[in-house]
């Protein structure tokens, strides 16, 4: 991925993080949304956009909020970001903390385990 398109994908993470904070929509108001990643594709045609949403219950609910809000959002992006071409935005949910954090448990079970087995010899 070159550097034009990591600086892009870095603006694009930025504006976004504004966009979706300032988004009159009830359903989002006291939610905590971030936005994680951004993944553009080198012909500017697709933006994956990643989110992480701090209230797990609702994470579905915000991602459907955000979705039917694309337009919007992508036409304040546009707004904002100073490119010719601005790209769709896909919006996906970052589960990554959630991952790590099933790994760490994994390992420190692993940990656990074989410790278990050197005090037993």
């Amino acid at each position: 991925m070159g550097s034009r398109i990591l600086k892009i994908n870095s603006e694009i993470q930025k504006i976004l993080g504004g966009v979706i904070k300032g988004l009159n929509n009830p359903l989002l108001k006291d939610e905590i949304i971030s936005v994680t990643d951004c993944r553009t594709t080198e012909d500017l045609e697709i933006c994956k956009v990643y989110l992480s949403v701090f209230n797990k219950d609702k994470q579905d609910e915000v991602l459907n909020q955000i979705k039917h809000s694309a337009n919007y959002i992508r036409k304040n992006l546009a707004a904002q970001l100073n490119i010719r071409k601005v790209p769709y935005l896909d919006f996906y949910l970052d589960n990554s903390i959630e991952y790590g954090a099933r790994i760490d448990a994994v390992l420190d079970k692993i940990g656990e385990l074989k410790k278990d087995n050197l005090d037993e010899n």
